[in-house]
């Protein structure tokens, strides 16, 4: 029978002591997950893992693009606008069970977000120097396309005050979704999407006019000031779509640290909105890459209750991630909800 295939690297290893990491590249393996309980308070007797594995989904509610952070006490998660908020929070004091808190982190997203289309994407939030929280999110820019903007607050729960101008855009490449903060220690960074597939192109996902040519969707970093507020230097292209492989779309971008020369790109790839949407990353021996390398990480193969899992985001030590899926196979308008778990390793051995 086939199951949900989760394919995990040793690179999870940097939240155990440095000395326990292997010398060369890990070696990457192969685990087959059963359903571990998802959505009832007992997991079937017959699967290895317990129920602390993969749980979800969480809250019964759309909470797609998800992220996280500790703060203020305990682990939010942000999302995508849903219930009736510009940007929901989720709560949580072990990042395995989560409540909603019915907050709106963003209800001002902006003077510079079109008034007749509020919704944002995929916000991620950071804490600077300064212990201020800094979140960059997508808006769709008055009279243009997708841009990332950038709101502070004193806590974790906000209200989140916008600046007035985004952050970043790019008209011509199809404008900029799913920001992504990182901090290695010395530098800090943002990555983003530029979004060249709604431009159309042979991909099969909704946009402009198909064409014969994969429009680039390159994962872009750049490095910023140490408040998290302004763009240093300027961007450089770390990763971008392989064609049809993956449906000309490579998105959502978190980064983890291994160790001081190798560096890992977690990542989306296919429409969001397809049962072949999933979880993949790429390997580099710097931050600003490029990312070579790629393997898969988690991905659709059946009926075991997650369908098209995405735009996963981690911890900075490396063990709590959370992503989101769907529930209903093939039904690309059905609601995202958000999974998390928790990574273990043991030599090169790794499971959740």
């Amino acid at each position: 029978m086939k199951s949900f295939l989760l394919v995990l690297s040793a690179s999870f290893a940097a939240c155990f002591p440095s000395g326990s990491l292997p010398s060369a590249r890990p070696i990457l393996s192969l685990t087959n997950v059963t359903r571990a309980g998802f959505g009832s308070e007992s997991s079937s007797s017959s699967s290895p893992l317990s129920r602390r594995a993969i749980q979800g989904p969480h809250m019964d509610r759309d909470f797609p693009d998800p992220s996280l952070i500790f703060g203020d006490g305990s682990w939010k998660a942000y999302g995508t606008s849903s219930s009736g908020k510009t940007i929901p929070i989720a709560e949580s004091g072990d990042a395995q069970t989560w409540t909603f808190t019915d907050t709106d982190a963003l209800p001002d997203p902006g003077a510079w977000v079109d008034p007749n289309d509020r919704g944002i994407w995929a916000p991620d939030v950071n804490k600077n120097d300064d212990g201020v929280y800094v979140m960059y999110y997508t808006g769709k820019k008055a009279g243009g396309s997708h841009c990332v903007g950038v709101a502070t607050s004193s806590t974790t729960t906000g209200p989140f005050t916008p600046s007035d101008e985004p952050l970043v855009c790019d008209d011509a490449g199809g404008g900029i979704i799913d920001p992504a903060g990182y901090d290695d220690g010395t530098n800090r960074w943002l990555m983003w999407k530029v979004d060249g597939n709604s431009l159309g192109g042979a991909t099969t996902c909704t946009g402009g006019p198909k064409s014969g040519d994969y429009m680039p969707t390159p994962i872009k970093l750049q490095r910023m000031s140490r408040d998290g507020l302004t763009l240093l230097d300027s961007a450089k292209t770390i990763l971008d779509n392989e064609g049809a492989s993956n449906d000309g779309v490579v998105e959502a971008p978190t980064l983890y640290k291994v160790r001081d020369d190798l560096f890992v790109l977690f990542y989306s790839a296919h429409c969001y909105s397809s049962d072949d949407y999933d979880l993949e990353y790429a390997w580099s021996s710097t931050i600003d890459g490029s990312y070579g390398d790629r393997g898969l990480l988690l991905r659709t193969v059946d009926n075991r209750g997650i369908y098209g899992p995405g735009h996963m985001d981690i911890d900075p030590n490396g063990s709590n991630i959370v992503f989101h899926g769907r529930t209903v196979a093939n039904s690309g308008g059905s609601a995202r909800y958000m999974y998390s778990a928790q990574l273990t390793i043991d030599g090169q051995a790794i499971g959740i």
